[in-house]
């Protein structure tokens, strides 16, 4: 019987061994290269945002940080947030607490990447890493006006002073009381924002609170009777908190994040957008606003709220336009002929069927037409907020003179579709080396520019009086819409 060596072979007749060393060499390098990929390495911070595709932020709500305007979430820190998540290529999302050790909790626990809150680095965020200075703030000592002006901490003795449990003012008063005055007494008031311990002193259930210099700037206008007594403490730095770490990769990025705003201009642009329109309401203006408010509005809101609803607009910003135009007087006329509580012309009157401008229903009709009208012929590309303020400008000097200065702005090297470029060059309008040039001639460019300012400043006002005056931020807001 002959017997033959067997041999394992392949399908195809061939020898199975280089097979299965070609198996092992792939293997290897399969491994090799693992090994020096990012699979078998600890994913960096900034790697594992960029891969959940979000970045988690803590904040407050409140005017200077987030809060829910009339065309959704807004604030300076909102705004910083959201354009760091952008560079990131990730979304944002955010989180609330005002607490300073729930915040340096959630930090260090990786329930948040980012604490972006607006205020001063607590104590308890010594632990942290302190992201770039962007802004200088003090704590103000508040009072009403009517009342004497207190000038030292000795003189709060008399009166009662309340402010925010766990908060950055109720951290520096117990500073205070340790090292100044132990005699300082004051109430920390669980769950009170700044608009409630605002309207407290308002109504004067309390004497006195503290607030954070940008903040109280952005909101005095809303409550104009409040007064600034002394401030409490040194200028102060703003900063974002991140946790400490090994891996520095996102407070490398965030630092590389603000150097390039800084640089380019946009952090500036962004601040001035919040609290520029708070620092040219004069007192005496806003007092005025608010007597109208209270005297007039009334007389006119429910015409307001119906024909904005039968237009989908909001009825706030209508009667924003009524309150610049007319001081909400239905028999106002200027003189050069325009009349009613919208300020109609005979020829818009004409054109959209007002028969009777000094009607205050009729006026309000033709005023919407009128807009919805100058809406359809700002170009499509065009969105808000920059729309808006160019439909108001057109209603203030006519949609021609407008659509100059977009072709002025855009020879001169700016955006054409961007009010904040426009705006800088509408003033032009008035200047014969400029006007001589355009199709709709001259104009008096620096009015639309004032009439924008001011009505935007109304509509926040009236935002915030129907919406967050005696709420919480979480009442719901109507959004802007043509």
């Amino acid at each position: 019987m002959d017997f033959h060596k067997r041999h394992s072979t392949s399908p195809a007749g061939g020898s199975v061994l280089p097979l299965v060393l070609l198996g092992v060499l792939l293997a290897a390098l399969f491994l090799g290269y693992m090994l020096h990929t990012k699979w078998l390495k600890p994913l960096t911070i900034l790697q594992q945002i960029r891969d959940d595709g979000r970045l988690t932020a803590i904040t407050t709500k409140s005017a200077t940080t987030y809060f829910e305007g009339p065309n959704g979430a807004a604030g300076l820190e909102y705004e910083l947030v959201t354009a760091f998540a952008k560079e990131l290529g990730v979304s944002a999302e955010f989180i609330f607490s005002s607490d300073s050790g729930e915040i340096a909790t959630k930090l260090h626990t990786g329930k948040a990447h980012i604490a972006a809150t607006g205020t001063t680095p607590p104590d308890t965020a010594r632990k942290l890493h302190h992201g770039p200075v962007y802004q200088q703030v003090t704590s103000q000592l508040i009072y009403r006006s009517g009342h004497v002006r207190p000038v030292s901490i000795e003189q709060l003795a008399s009166g009662i002073l309340e402010v925010s449990s766990a908060s950055s003012e109720d951290a520096l008063l117990q500073r205070l009381q340790q090292s100044e005055s132990p005699e300082l007494q004051w109430t920390a008031s669980d769950g009170t924002d700044f608009e409630q311990l605002m309207y407290l002193l308002d109504v004067e259930m309390v004497d006195y609170t503290v607030a954070d210099s940008n903040l109280f700037a952005f909101k005095q206008r809303h409550f104009p009777k409040m007064r600034v007594a002394f401030d409490l403490d040194d200028p102060r730095p703003l900063q974002w908190l991140s946790a400490h770490s090994e891996d520095d990769s996102l407070n490398l990025e965030i630092k590389r994040f603000f150097d390039k705003i800084r640089d380019n201009g946009s952090l500036q642009h962004s601040i001035d957008r919040y609290y520029a329109s708070a620092d040219n309401m004069p007192i005496a203006q806003s007092l005025t606003f608010w007597t109208f408010v209270a005297e007039r509005l009334p007389l006119y809101e429910l015409f307001f709220q119906e024909i904005a609803a039968q237009h989908d607009y909001d009825w706030r910003l209508l009667a924003a336009i009524a309150y610049q135009e007319s001081h909400l007087n239905p028999d106002a006329v200027s003189p050069t002929g325009v009349k009613g509580l919208m300020m109609l012309t005979e020829d818009t009157a004409k054109l959209f069927s007002v028969t009777d401008r000094v009607d205050p229903q009729q006026s309000i009709q033709g005023a919407v037409r009128f807009l919805k009208f100058l809406n359809k012929r700002i170009p499509e590309e065009i969105g808000m907020p920059d729309r808006l303020a160019f439909i108001l400008a057109s209603y203030n000097v006519g949609l021609g003179h407008i659509f100059d200065a977009r072709l002025m702005t855009g020879v001169l090297g700016g955006n054409a579709d961007s009010w904040l470029d426009v705006r800088q060059r509408l003033p032009f309008l008035a200047e014969e080396r400029f006007y001589s040039k355009l199709k709709y001639g001259q104009a008096r460019g620096q009015e639309p520019v004032a009439y924008v300012d001011n009505i935007l400043k109304y509509y926040d006002l009236l935002v915030w009086h129907t919406s967050f005056r005696f709420r919480n931020f979480d009442s719901p807001v109507a959004s802007v819409r043509f």
